[in-house]
């Protein structure tokens, strides 16, 4: 409320809004956690405070002005293994990445600052404000400047261990009975004889009225046949409805078990998640508490419960909490917590953990029934059988892999930026325009620059017939830094079919381009909500569908957006609903 009244008050006294500082998490150090209260107070300063700033300031935006927006924090990144790590802090991350997907007009950005000296870090905040710069996550350290990154891991360079499981182990499976719940506990029950207390949020049946529930076939009757499944392999299987972000309730569970089998426990596998979609603008407290209960608070429980027993804490986070995405900015920002845990336990030498982030399990888990794998897989994410998931689990505890992302194409230019080595000042690109070209090609050659300390170095030299100018006059670096990051990054790919030729055709229209690949992103080619109403209400004239706004953030590539043209035809013609459509794919009927 707070933040739309400041809004309100600026846009009456006509103050334009271009850079937007957030410094509430900029604070020193305070120690672990102690309380779910504390934790939740933590959310306020942070993930909500950023939340109620962005829906308060779309309201009054004109979204042909772009806004930066960095958000200052500090021990929200481990950096140096001696570094201290408030992990509470973390889940703004996951809303940082996925803001400016859901917002062309917002360029967001966290960074992180050592608190020291106050002067040098303003000096920082000011070359942040100044710079053109699209990543997400900055941390400066000694005067240092320092970007996330990926590092692929050659497993066969690294030592093999045991695998971190005992004979007859108490584990604990969060999330239990879910798709990705049941192979690990498969697994642990088959090789390891392992006694499993298994929680999820379902209450199930007195066992004497299963086999009524079983003539049901409704989800009640697939958990069922899954439990009596895992008691037919071995070991010893115990199910609990259990809220995994209520202390109390766990503890009891914990308790009983360990009373009845007469032992600690001896590892968590954290797998318990919720997936919801669901723009940022359109989020509510409620709605993002929700999403991150299970993931901020369970996770944290977890992690109490384990301190005292010295056992293996696994979680399973998502690819979301790296890269972000459209439509899934909680679910991006649980699993960013997820992970900065993970780090803080490996910093404190508590308990051996391991945190690996994954794409979709082919038809299990929450990816069961998705229907944008094409979409995923061009932005280079495999979808990967659950052998393959399986494999790839064993694969990093065999090889005492802490943190994982599992599941990229290294070969895909949206991963490869994330993964190329920079070396100081690797690539400059000028531009330039002339009025006798073939006099300047000689001029250009011979043209040899050097840095401030006499040192030569590569510089790409570019003609163009003139240079873009923003509303101000000045040469529009920022529209030539990002033409040339699509001209490098893109590979073109020809629309396949009629529909995709006419979508391409409308898109070239709108945006002004000559050539646009299937698999090229609206707002990255420079699309915005004003243009995405122009094409939308083209698509309506030429395919006779409606759509909204959020089906171009949602599906902002030729190829998915085209696709789900057609799904919607097909569900008319049909005269089916979407949801009847969902729930046989949950069945197993399409």
């Amino acid at each position: 409320e707070h933040y739309r009244l400041l809004m309100e008050s600026l846009a009456e006294q006509k103050i334009t809004i271009s850079n937007v500082l957030h410094l509430l998490t900029y604070q020193e150090y305070e120690g672990e956690i102690a309380s779910i209260e504390q934790l939740e107070k933590a959310q306020e300063q942070g993930i909500y405070s950023l939340l109620f700033l962005v829906q308060a300031l779309a309201k009054i935006q004109d979204v042909e002005k772009t806004v930066e927006l960095i958000f200052v924090s500090s021990y929200s990144q481990l950096v140096d293994p001696k570094d201290d790590i408030a992990y509470q802090k973390s889940p703004v991350l996951g809303i940082i990445k996925t803001l400016a997907q859901e917002n062309p007009w917002l360029n967001s950005r966290h960074l992180d600052l050592p608190v020291n000296n106050s002067e040098v870090n303003g000096a920082y905040i000011l070359q942040e404000l100044l710079v053109l710069s699209r990543e997400r996550e900055i941390a400066y350290r000694r005067g240092i400047r320092l970007i996330t990154g990926l590092e692929k891991v050659n497993l066969s360079q690294q030592t093999k261990q045991e695998l971190p499981f005992k004979p007859g182990g108490i584990y604990l499976i969060s999330g239990g009975l879910g798709g990705i719940g049941i192979e690990v506990a498969q697994y642990l029950l088959k090789n390891y004889q392992a006694r499993l207390l298994l929680i999820g949020k379902t209450s199930l049946p007195e066992k004497s009225r299963w086999n009524e529930y079983l003539q049901k076939e409704d989800k009640y009757a697939l958990k069922i046949k899954n439990l009596q499944a895992l008691e037919q392999l071995g070991g010893e299987v115990i199910y609990q409805a259990v809220d995994v972000a209520n202390l109390t309730q766990l503890q009891q569970a914990v308790e009983q078990v360990k009373v009845q089998w007469q032992g600690e426990l001896d590892g968590v596998i954290h797998l318990a998640g919720i997936y919801q979609e669901n723009l940022l603008i359109n989020e509510t407290k409620q709605s993002l508490a929700e999403t991150l209960r299970p993931k901020v608070l369970g996770t944290w429980i977890l992690h109490q419960l384990l301190k005292e027993t010295q056992g293996i804490f696994i979680s399973f986070s998502s690819l979301a909490s790296f890269f972000g995405g459209a439509t899934i900015g909680g679910y991006a920002a649980a699993n960013s917590f997820l992970e900065h845990l993970n780090d803080y336990q490996k910093s404190q030498n508590l308990f051996p953990s391991y945190c690996y982030s994954w794409t979709t399990w082919q038809e299990t888990g929450i990816s069961k029934g998705y229907q944008m794998k094409y979409l995923t897989q061009a932005q280079g994410y495999y979808d990967m059988t659950v052998q393959q998931g399986l494999d790839s689990f064993l694969a990093g505890l065999y090889h005492n892999q802490e943190q994982l992302i599992i599941g990229l194409e290294g070969s895909n230019p949206k991963i490869r930026r994330f993964t190329s080595r920079s070396e100081g000042l690797q690539k400059l690109t000028a531009y330039y325009t002339s009025k006798h070209p073939a006099k300047s090609i000689n001029l250009v050659a011979n043209l040899l620059l050097k840095d401030r300390f006499g040192t030569p170095y590569n510089c790409e030299l570019r003609r163009r017939q003139s240079l873009p100018l923003n509303d101000k006059g000045e040469i529009d670096r920022e529209l030539l830094l990002n033409e040339l990051q699509r001209q490098e990054n893109r590979e073109w790919i020809a629309p396949r079919n009629e529909a995709e030729n006419k979508m391409a055709q409308i898109w070239q229209n709108v945006l002004n381009l000559s050539k646009i690949s299937i698999n090229d992103n609206f707002f990255e080619l420079g699309g915005h909500s004003l243009l995405a109403s122009q094409v939308i209400s083209r698509l309506r004239d030429i395919f006779s569908v409606e759509l909204s706004l959020q089906s171009l953030l949602e599906y902002p590539t030729i190829a998915s957006l085209t696709q789900t043209i057609e799904v919607l035809n097909v569900v008319r013609n049909n005269q089916i609903s979407i949801t009847e459509t969902q729930e046989d794919y949950e069945q197993g009927e399409l």
